[in-house]
This record gives structure tokens, C-alpha cells and sequence, in this order.
């Protein structure tokens, strides 16, 4: 069996409204009609997607994650709506960027303030995503412009480097290893070590020199590079970050230096073939001179 629009709906409208009762009320349905159609969905997808807990409806952690594809292929929806739209009326094309967590504050957003300012006549959708995702969306012309984590060696020729940096170990301050020159794999065995997610360049590199040691660390965290730096200050291990990171998380935390020594790169990439839009350029110029001053 093919899913069907109205059972994505159905599923949609829960997860936004929390229940069946209000999700009914949303689509003008009845009860039961909205708890067949996420029954038949389940069935269709294999997968328990609520659990009643006494008279409440718990999405599972499966649904979570399909309630986000869901929400893209609404948002690609009401983009193509918005963009008929703006053809109709002869309006300009909305710029469509995607953006690291490390890149957005203060770069990007300083970037937008700065080449875009009070002009009303340039309409905006900034999305914050990881970088395989970014790339892929701006390889479908998604996407006019993305900001992403990037191997160094990298020659794409619609890519821009932005900046390049090496990895380093961030700690609170007093923590036992703070006071070392360097911070090596080997040091941090007795330690929860804080990583990036497995779709990060970085991820990659640090798995490799990991792989050297005869011991693993007692314990990691796998999240987002910002949420190495803020847990890293908060005491809760050390983070493998990068120094532009740490400068857009602004936490309270020793920076030493990492070794084997890894090269972290940001690049911004635009779509092969696409037009050339000069303000685009001025963004990209301006992110990289707030990066590196």
C-alpha cells in the first residue's frame, strides 16, 4: 500500500494539535475518523507512532523523526505556493539560505543586518540544517546559498572558503586538563568527550584518531558543535570543537589545543549553473571578514 495524502495529514495535524480531538477540530473530521487514518499509517510504515499514557497521546521518538520529513515536504509545499505567488505578482525571487549552527550568530545574522538592512524589497527564508543536508538542497537549487562544514580539501567551483581552523579541546575552567600545552586522545580516556554529529568532517577525523588508541573514552555525547561548547562550560565533559565555534557559542571555556592535528574548513556553496545574484556575493564577502577579524 501507497501513502496517502490525507493520512499524512492526519498525522501532521496530531503532532502539531497533541491529540486526536483537537487534530479532528483542525481538519473538520470526526474522532475516529482521524484515529483510522493514523492507524493505517502505522500499518503502511511498520511503526508504533503514539502511545496512549492515560488519556494523553505520546509521539514516539520514530515519529518525531517523521514529523520533521513531514514538515519539509509542507514547507517545500508552501514554497512553491509562495513562489506562484510572486510570480503572479511580478515579485522578486525570495533568497533561500542554509546555514550551519556554528555560522548563524554572529556571522550570518551580522552579515543579513548589514548587506540587507531596511531593504523590504528582498524577501528571506533562512533554514538551519547540518551540512549534507544543506549540500543537498543546494545541489536541487533549493537553496541559493549555503554556509557548511567542509573538508579542506574541497575544490568545488561554486565553493567559497570562509574560513579554516584546527580542532581544539574546550574544558571549564579548573578542569584537570586544562593546564596541558595539548590535549590528545589518549587524555581524555577518563573523560566524557563532547562530539560532533556524525554528519560533520569533523566527526570523521576524530573517529579515525580514536580509532589509534587501544581504549575508548568511558563516555561521549554526540550533538551539535554549539552544544560541545555550552556543555563543555557547564562542566559536563570536554568538547571537540573548533575555534569559530567557540567564538559563536561565546561560553566560558579553556580552549587547548588538539592533537592529531585537524583542519576545520567553512565553506559557502552555491548551485552549479545557477545565476549569478551580486547580493549574495556581498553576504558572502561580509561573512568572511567578520570570521576572520
Amino acid at each position: 500500500m501507497r501513502l496517502k495524502p490525507r493520512q499524512v495529514e492526519a498525522f501532521r495535524a496530531v503532532m502539531m494539535a497533541g491529540g486526536i480531538t483537537a487534530a479532528a477540530d483542525a481538519m473538520n473530521v470526526t474522532q475516529p475518523a482521524v484515529s483510522r487514518l493514523i492507524r493505517d499509517l502505522e500499518d503502511i510504515v511498520q511503526m508504533t507512532l503514539f502511545e496512549r499514557v492515560g488519556a494523553r497521546l505520546i509521539p514516539t521518538a520514530e515519529a518525531t523523526q517523521l514529523y520533521r520529513e513531514v514538515e519539509r515536504l509542507y514547507l517545500g509545499l508552501d514554497q512553491i505556493a509562495q513562489a506562484a505567488d510572486d510570480i503572479r505578482l511580478h515579485k522578486n525571487t525570495v533568497l533561500r539560505i542554509g546555514s550551519v549552527t556554528s555560522l548563524v550568530r554572529p556571522y550570518l545574522h551580522q552579515a543579513i543586518v548589514d548587506v540587507i538592512g531596511e531593504r523590504l524589497d528582498i524577501p528571506l527564508v533562512i533554514e538551519v540544517e547540518n551540512s549534507r543536508y544543506i549540500w543537498d538542497m543546494v545541489e536541487q537549487n533549493r537553496y541559493d546559498l549555503g554556509l557548511v562544514f567542509a573538508s579542506p580539501r574541497m575544490a568545488d567551483k561554486n565553493a567559497v572558503r570562509l574560513h579554516s581552523t584546527n580542532a581544539v579541546a574546550a574544558m571549564a575552567p579548573g578542569h584537570r586538563l586544562a593546564g596541558h600545552s595539548v590535549i590528545t586522545p589518549f587524555d581524555l580516556i577518563n573523560e566524557r568527550v563532547l562530539i560532533p554529529g556524525r554528519n560533520s568532517p569533523l566527526r570523521l577525523s576524530l573517529d579515525r584518531a580514536f580509532s589509534r588508541e587501544e581504549h575508548q573514552p568511558v563516555s561521549t555525547m554526540e550533538t551539535s558543535m554549539l552544544n560541545c561548547c555550552y556543555f563543555a562550560a557547564a562542566g559536563m565533559g570536554v568538547g571537540i570543537v573548533d575555534h569559530t565555534s567557540l567564538r559563536s557559542a561565546e561560553a566560558d571555556v579553556i580552549s587547548v589545543p588538539f592533537e592529531p592535528n585537524i583542519e576545520v574548513s567553512y565553506f559557502a556553496i552555491r548551485p552549479s549553473g545557477g545565476q549569478r545574484i551580486a547580493i549574495l556575493d556581498e553576504i558572502i564577502s561580509r561573512i568572511q571578514h567578520l570570521i576572520q577579524n
